[in-house]
């Protein structure tokens, strides 16, 4: 929806808030594939897309006043008010899909629906590949993967574990 009707009527900072809200809700999935509905984003982390407060808080209103996010507190109270927005501890934005389900974000990527699922066999010599990459003392994209799920379960639980 977004792009064909509202991307030429958006102003610079409603989109960069918006493409802020996509990376953080639909760039990451859990341990069974699938995406977050809503994340937790700070000001401060809208503001690394090179925009002012001001700037911030006027896209998150644009986009609220377009309908094309949600905004609500822990609990799911919804926080369209600034004022409210400016009070709560944390603020939860997500963005409003149309047809959701029948999108590639909310489709898990899983093995059935990988090469097999066309008929494809994956013709990979892994040992030959860990091999190689052990060698060279370089992690294979596996390892590399579980190191960053590690991280990431890391930080989680250290933002769990903050009073709200």
């Amino acid at each position: 929806m977004l792009f064909d009707q509202q991307i030429g009527n958006l102003s610079g900072s409603a989109l960069r808030v918006y493409l802020k809200i996509i990376r953080n809700v639909l760039g990451w999935r859990d341990e069974q594939g699938k995406v977050k509905n809503r994340d937790w984003i700070s000001h401060s982390q809208f503001e690394k897309t090179g925009l002012s407060n001001r700037s911030v808080t006027n896209g998150i209103q644009e986009l609220l006043d377009k309908n094309l996010i949600q905004v609500t507190d822990h609990t799911g109270n919804s926080l369209q008010d600034p004022v409210r927005r400016k009070t709560a501890k944390r603020v939860y934005y997500s963005p409003v899909l149309e047809n959701a389900e029948k999108t590639a974000f909310y489709n898990a990527k899983t093995k059935e629906n990988d090469c097999n699922s066309y008929g494809l066999q994956k013709k990979f010599n892994t040992k030959a590949y860990t091999a190689t990459y052990e060698q060279k003392g370089k992690l294979t994209d596996r390892q590399r993967y579980e190191q960053i799920k590690l991280q990431q379960q890391r930080k989680q639980l250290q933002r769990d574990s903050w009073n709200y």
